[in-house]
């Protein structure tokens, strides 16, 4: 029948187009590397389910047979489904945000790609050109990756670290970690197949795949990535000489081992050497040698802990960890991101998106999959210890990160895979559905058109149409500011899904617009009164988080609104109780109000939370200066004037509150000891001292 024909063609060519969204970057819109992958994810997955949905409802081939996996997949996704609804924030749950785009609306995507995947791709034929599809868009991402390491293509992120078409290296590092396994999985296929005297074009082919990819992996500095790279690879070694100790295979395989651990040792010991430290992928691993797990992974970890235990059953919801870090906020964090939305560990992840439960779904996945391989008598011992390996790996990798959509896209595609090879020649069951008769498919086709159409504008259209504008918002515009307001405006009105950057962008640019020259002051009233309404209504709809009314806190303190911008500091205050930021603005609300001791009472708190925190300790000492009490404005300095272990810039700023309140001489003891800890300052420091002794420093 040529529509069934046709709607089976739309459903294979759906998933096949999934590995080329690595590719894909909406420059037109707000996080072109997140939104338009997400949204173009989204609406293919739609259409695919639809026209699955008429296939599936009259012949029952195109049903996937039931497996652990997707009975696991299935009640996970309602869990989460329950776990969001009685979240702390159930609309960005559901919905997530533009820089994020995840949420329950990514798992239920997940697992519509996950049935359509697995009930149309049935056969080994199909699932080999799927993954070798995948294959060669890694060679396209990998041949970028070689273009930014040139210079010829510029790093999206800057820096040294290669993200390719991707916009993240932590992204990009899995994505090759993937794909290295895969070539090695169809390497060790190819080589088993074919005889002695046909090997060397396969191992050329598939070798050359997996050792651009891992250069490329290497140079992404994802040091998550690089340790699952080489600890699966060893597991997989190992189970080789576990499962066959006396074959040639497993030689090889304890070779590798061998030598895997002689590297380790050689890096170790030249770990503190000066080559390693100027090639940024070795200094970051040599950071952890030497540093052991990073202090923000270790904090994070630790308030993720102190939020499961009081929500452990059904957690806060997904996209709420945010909550959490301002709740159990730990004042060590303060050289750190400080609005974290990720603990970056997906073991907290999770146990925050959806407490115990929420979890055990989650590793149920991997758990099933690895049963499905070991149980199964589908899969060989090499392909059992190779794809072994590679959830060890990109376990490993996720204990100090999280996933993102190129990963997830492989992930399942995997878990599809598993699920279809170890069911290969089993019998279908029972339908549970009733069959309906094949003239119905017209009719059915023209029912999942319009389920698809539904589904897809409500879902993604406003989204789409809300973030495109959101880039003209914040944007110059012919019109002038007037026009800008008009668009911010416009976006608040649709109320869906992204709101929170709206808003925040809103903020940011009103401030800008109360900065500038030129512009009418009604154009300035306008822009205030709408961005700090939807500021307010930020606030209201996440009452517990503190970012909201931190940022209307700020902009009500600059446009000298004292008394409002203290309310609303206050309440971000008692979000987030030990957040210096958020005391600092506090303080200087406090300065605003001539209430000069309850400003130094914020900052001497946010000193008293961690004392090794430069920024505090300098802006304790100017509280102290601007409030008289010089001689322990002096003391508070003293360790860091005196050790020259300040930045150039907290030496400035106690020379200039020193000279603001007239103590010229104490202006100039600074400034000299800066001289001494920065020598390479003397001449801007002559200067600043002549303009303090000539009293033009006030």
């Amino acid at each position: 029948m040529a529509l069934e024909k046709a709607l089976r063609y739309v459903c294979i060519t759906g998933v096949f187009a999934l590995p080329f969204l690595v590719l894909y970057v909406a420059n037109s819109m707000f996080f072109p590397f997140i939104s338009g992958k997400n949204f173009a994810f989204r609406i293919i997955v739609e259409i695919t389910v639809g026209a699955w949905i008429a296939l599936a409802l009259v012949n029952p081939a195109y049903r996937p047979r039931r497996s652990w996996l997707l009975i696991a997949f299935g009640l996970w996704t309602l869990w989460m489904a329950i776990a969001d609804a009685f979240g702390v924030y159930p609309f960005k749950s559901f919905f997530s945000n533009y820089e994020r785009m995840e949420g329950w609306l990514m798992v239920a995507h997940l697992f519509a790609y996950f049935v359509v995947a697995q009930s149309m791709l049935t056969t080994e034929k199909l699932w080999k050109q799927w993954w070798h599809t995948s294959l060669g868009v890694s060679l396209i991402v990998a041949f970028i990756g070689l273009l930014q390491l040139a210079g010829m293509v510029a790093i999206n992120q800057s820096g040294v670290r290669l993200d390719a078409r991707i916009g993240n290296s932590t992204y990009l590092g899995v994505y090759m970690l993937f794909h290295i396994f895969i070539a090695a999985l169809y390497l060790a296929r190819a080589w088993v197949e074919k005889g002695p005297g046909k090997r060397t074009g396969i191992l050329m082919g598939y070798g050359a795949v997996m050792a651009l990819n891992s250069f490329i992996l290497f140079f992404t500095a994802t040091r998550g990535a690089i340790l699952g790279l080489i600890g699966g690879a060893a597991f997989s070694a190992l189970l080789l000489v576990l499962m066959a100790p006396r074959s040639r295979v497993a030689w090889r395989a304890g070779g590798a081992i061998v030598g895997l651990l002689v590297i380790a040792g050689a890096f170790w010991a030249a770990k503190d050497q000066e080559w390693v430290q100027e090639i940024e992928p070795l200094f970051r691993l040599a950071e952890i040698a030497r540093e052991g797990f990073p202090l923000a992974r270790q904090l994070n970890i630790e308030m993720a802990i102190e939020g499961f235990k009081e929500r452990p059953i059904l957690g806060w919801g997904q996209e709420n960890y945010a909550v959490v870090f301002d709740k159990y906020y730990d004042p060590r964090m303060y050289a750190q991101e400080q609005w974290f939305d990720r603990t970056h560990n997906i073991i907290f992840d999770w146990l925050i998106a959806g407490g115990i439960f929420g979890l055990l779904g989650y590793l149920a996945l991997h758990i099933f999959a690895l049963l499905s391989i070991w149980r199964s008598g589908a899969f060989a011992p090499y392909e059992r210890a190779i794809l072994s390996g590679l959830f060890v790996g990109y376990f490993f990798y996720l204990l100090f990160t999280f996933d993102n959509l190129t990963s997830y896209i492989l992930f399942v595609g995997l878990l599809a895979y598993i699920t279809v090879r170890a069911g290969i020649g089993a019998q279908h069951e029972p339908p549970l559905l009733p069959v309906l008769p094949k003239k119905a498919l017209p009719y059915l086709a023209g029912g999942a058109i319009i389920l698809v159409w539904g589904t897809a504008w409500f879902v993604n259209a406003q989204m789409i149409s809300a973030n495109k504008m959101l880039i003209q918002a914040i944007s110059p515009q012919a019109a002038g500011p007037t026009r800008n307001l008009e668009i911010f405006k416009e976006i608040l009105a649709m109320e869906r899904a992204g709101l929170q950057e709206v808003r925040e962008q809103f903020s940011q640019a009103t401030m800008g617009v109360i900065a500038a020259e030129g512009i009418p002051d009604d154009i300035k009233r306008q822009f205030f009164e709408a961005s700090t309404a939807a500021m307010m209504e930020q606030s209201n709809e996440a009452p517990l988080n503190a970012r909201a009314p931190f940022f209307l806190g700020i902009l009500l303190n600059r446009v000298s609104a004292f008394a409002d911008a203290e309310t609303a500091l206050r309440l971000a205050l008692e979000r987030s109780p030990n957040k210096q930021s958020i005391l600092f603005e506090l303080g200087l609300n406090a300065f605003g109000r001539n209430a000069n001791d309850e400003a130094l009472g914020h900052f001497k708190k946010a000193f008293e939370l961690e004392p090794n925190y430069i920024q505090a300790r300098i802006a304790y000492a100017n509280a102290l200066i601007q409030t008289g009490r010089l001689e322990e404005a002096q003391e508070i300095a003293r360790p860091f004037v005196e050790g020259g272990s300040a930045a150039i810039d907290m030496y400035l700023s106690l020379a200039g509150t020193y000279a603001t309140v007239g103590q010229n001489e104490r202006a100039l003891e600074v400034l000299a000891a800066l001289k001494i800890a920065a020598p390479e300052t003397a001449g801007q420091v002559d200067a600043l001292m002549e303009q303090v002794r000539s009293g033009k420093v006030r």
